[in-house]
């Protein structure tokens, strides 16, 4: 089984200052001290412990952001870890960091996913090679979040079959299929905007998506023949999956959940 290389998406967006990062003094959110580490350092750790990563590409504004972030230079020393300047965009800050050969496979997460485990990976990682797809998403059903967690998360995305939210997990296989990827030029939260769904996926899908018509997979299905893919969802098990460091509510669960793993 191929291991993937993983990318971490630490940049600050473009002319806005993060409220998070400026509470915390920080100039970026990825700096941001939780549990005994930084934001990045949870996820540089996970991804260090998951035996499916071969190599991790932190893509970000400002080069030498990480200089001294423990566990960034640790797997740098090791030739596990290296960063990259983002682009201006989520499309060409990942173009830019699977540049090159060997760098697909790539699993792509987020520097606030502090929450992720290995378990999560290793999850994901059995599933899209089960499937054999060339593309997939990581999502959680509603229930499975709330029933665990009641305030984890206030939007969700409605299918026929169920709601879902995203957990900032994604891959792309191979490098037909990373043009897939420029749906995200803009951003990732389809679910704020009708606007965004509809230039993005075409004018039937949009409709599809607004009114919930398809199941996810179905959904999934008509995807795949529009960006002429194999895209599946991987369904996360794990209650804690979609949860990351977005606000204030979502920060303060996050270091609840992690100072809970600590006392274990």
């Amino acid at each position: 089984m191929k291991k993937f290389h993983a990318v971490v998406m630490a940049a600050q967006r473009v002319g806005v200052v993060n409220e998070l990062a400026a509470d915390a003094g920080v100039s970026h959110k990825c700096l941001i001290h939780m549990a005994g580490k930084k934001l990045v350092e949870h996820v540089l750790d996970c991804l260090d412990q998951s035996p499916e990563i071969e190599q991790v590409t932190i893509s970000i504004d400002q080069l030498d952001v990480l200089d001294g972030v423990p566990a960034y230079e640790r797997m740098k020393a090791a030739g596990k870890a290296r960063v990259v300047l983002a682009g201006a965009d989520l499309y060409s800050s990942f173009v830019a960091a699977v540049e090159g050969d060997g760098l697909l496979p790539a699993l792509v997460t987020t520097a606030d996913n502090v929450v992720l485990s290995p378990a999560m990976v290793a999850h994901f990682c059995s599933e899209i090679h089960k499937a054999h797809a060339r593309s997939a998403i990581a999502m959680t059903e509603k229930k499975v979040l709330l029933d665990v967690y009641p305030d984890g998360q206030r939007r969700f995305h409605r299918f026929a079959d169920n709601e879902y939210s995203n957990c900032n997990l994604y891959a792309i296989m191979d490098r037909e299929t990373v043009n897939l990827v420029s749906v995200f030029r803009t951003g990732g939260q389809f679910a704020k905007s009708l606007y965004r769904v509809l230039k993005a996926f075409g004018v039937w899908n949009a409709v599809a998506y607004r009114f919930a018509v398809y199941g996810l997979d179905k959904s999934m299905e008509r995807m795949s023949k529009k960006f002429k893919t194999s895209i599946i969802a991987v369904r996360m098990p794990f209650p804690e999956a979609p949860i990351d460091v977005d606000n204030f509510r979502s920060k303060k669960l996050a270091a609840e959940i992690l100072a809970s793993r600590q006392a274990k």
